[in-house]
């Protein structure tokens, strides 16, 4: 069921928990949260956007900021998970429309919601209680761009016709700088650091010709594992429980890349994900665990 206001569009879905779904403590994966996101974003978008129409004028979106939390408490196999996304058309530099600085595009936010289960893996699909709990939040920023624009005219500034029934509603604070998720914490010491190179092959890709968002939160979730294994942690009892990422060049099938990780003594971790040579991330994500 969607709901349609001037500010904003409502989507509220319902799927059942399967096994991949849930880690081994029977709590929502980060990567699941982002294979659902996706698709539910979309689904609510184009009730109310003629996403065809869009696409054929030349404009199109892409993810340019993402941030998962995952909350405790065990879930159960089987039992309805129950997600609310709430999309509003916005102007992400927080300046509002008609400065220079404008850039236009959704801001989508994630309430993830089930019952609570035992935690036994051998009662994995009894609940113990009829009252639902939040078990993840997400939140998802995608910029407007005009796909075969020349560099530096990319950026879509004004409301298009196909978006202008929608309100816009200003970015606060503003849309998150990669220099920000980069940040190492205060009072910082180093417990790991390390990279691993791959390439790219179709399996990572989407039908928008260019690596899925998903890929590069697998590379970065698994490469904070090895820096745990690497800073003596229990790694098989360890897992990010926020993650922010920021993206700034997409990859192709055939790129080589390399993935590399720096872990603190809190617990977080910034990784990225490199082109060759390059100095800068085309994708940065900042990875928050206990330890």
């Amino acid at each position: 069921m969607t709901a349609t206001t001037p500010a904003e569009i409502v989507g509220e879905h319902r799927v059942t928990v399967n096994i991949p779904d849930l880690d081994q403590g029977f709590r929502l994966k980060t990567r699941s949260m982002l294979a659902l996101a996706v698709p539910m974003m979309y689904d609510s978008f184009t009730r109310h956007v003629d996403v065809a129409a869009l696409r054929a004028a030349g404009y199109g979106s892409v993810v340019t900021h993402a941030e998962f939390e995952r909350r405790p408490g065990p879930l159960a196999v089987g039992a309805d998970l129950d997600v609310t996304v709430v999309t509003r058309h916005a102007e992400l530099s927080g300046q509002g429309l008609g400065v220079r600085s404008s850039r236009l595009g959704f801001e989508c936010r994630y309430t993830f919601a089930s019952r609570p289960g035992t935690g036994d893996p051998f009662r994995y699909r009894e609940t113990v209680s009829d009252e639902p709990f939040t078990c993840g939040t997400a939140r998802l920023l995608l910029t407007l761009i005009r796909r075969d624009g020349p560099p530096g005219r990319r950026i879509v500034a004004e409301p298009l016709p196909q978006t202008r029934h929608l309100a816009v509603h200003v970015l606060d604070p503003a849309h998150p700088r990669a220099a920000d998720v980069a940040q190492p914490p205060d009072d910082a010491v180093e417990v790991a650091a390390g990279e691993r190179s791959g390439v790219f092959g179709p399996q990572h890709t989407d039908t928008n010709q260019i690596v899925f968002t998903g890929e590069y939160l697998t590379l970065l979730e698994d490469h904070l594992t090895v820096l745990l294994a690497q800073a003596g942690e229990p790694a098989g009892d360890r897992a990010a429980e926020r993650v922010t990422l920021s993206f700034r060049n997409p990859f192709r099938a055939g790129d080589t890349f390399t993935t590399r990780g720096r872990l603190w003594r809190d617990g977080t971790a910034v990784l990225g994900v490199h082109a060759d040579g390059a100095d800068e991330p085309h994708v940065l994500g900042r990875l928050d665990c206990v330890l």
